[in-house]
């Protein structure tokens, strides 16, 4: 995993949504998988700027709440779709989203990857990191090679998510998600990390010398085409 380190968050956020842009140019019906987090506004906001087509092109989610309408204020479709989808000229019918409340989350899980494997792969993977390491839902202790799934929710996530909900809590302890394999597999990624809140857990990550199930992150320690891409304030 190659690292990037940019002054701004404006810079470095422009610098993904860049490489995005070029994905999109060269593959109209390419496949993108955006993370739904404060982190990927500023992303947003750069490539909805470049007021580029995306008529043609996919999106798959990256994980959700589970037993969490999709419609509920605080999902993470909801977030995509008024902070991006609204914003851009996406098609319905090109946006796969997890159902969150499926009654048999394997077979969720297979739906959702069976898609990606019919779109062709994930072109460009946008993920942020949790104060924890984790990547999407891919939580603490996780198998480092694990396929999509249902997960239970770590203390620090848990405590993070109000933000979301503004400050109304549902009482949600489990969320699904694609795996580590499964984001290993993206043709190109990009692991953003904004703010001085995050300094702690990028030193973690840049100080680590070997994969560690216990910091989901380093999953990507051993993948050519991932960039871990920072702020000032996150690198220190």
């Amino acid at each position: 995993m190659k690292t990037k380190i940019f002054e701004t968050e404006a810079e470095a956020a422009f610098y993904a949504a860049d490489a995005a842009a070029r994905i999109l140019s060269g593959k109209p019906d390419a496949l993108f998988c955006l993370a739904a987090g404060h982190t990927s506004l500023p992303f947003f906001e750069a490539l909805i700027a470049k007021g580029l087509d995306f008529s043609r092109c996919r999106f798959v989610e990256l994980d959700e709440w589970m037993e969490l309408p999709l419609d509920a204020p605080g999902s993470c479709a909801g977030f995509l779709r008024i902070n991006f989808f609204s914003k851009i000229n996406v098609k319905e019918e090109n946006i796969c989203l997890f159902d969150p409340m499926a009654l048999d989350g394997e077979a969720e899980c297979r739906r959702v990857t069976e898609q990606i494997a019919a779109w062709g792969g994930i072109d460009y993977l946008l993920l942020g990191m949790g104060l924890n390491g984790h990547l999407a839902l891919n939580e603490p202790g996780c198998d480092l090679d694990c396929p999509a799934h249902v997960t239970p929710l770590s203390k620090t996530t848990l405590e993070a998510a109000p933000k979301y909900f503004g400050g109304d809590m549902p009482s949600i302890n489990r969320g699904i998600t694609l795996g580590l394999a499964d984001l290993k597999a993206a043709r190109m990624i990009h692991l953003l990390v904004l703010g001085n809140h995050k300094r702690e857990i990028c030193k973690r990550l840049c100080s680590c010398t070997k994969l560690d199930p216990d910091l989901p992150a380093s999953a990507l320690f051993d993948v050519e085409h991932a960039e871990l891409i920072m702020d000032r304030a996150a690198a220190g």
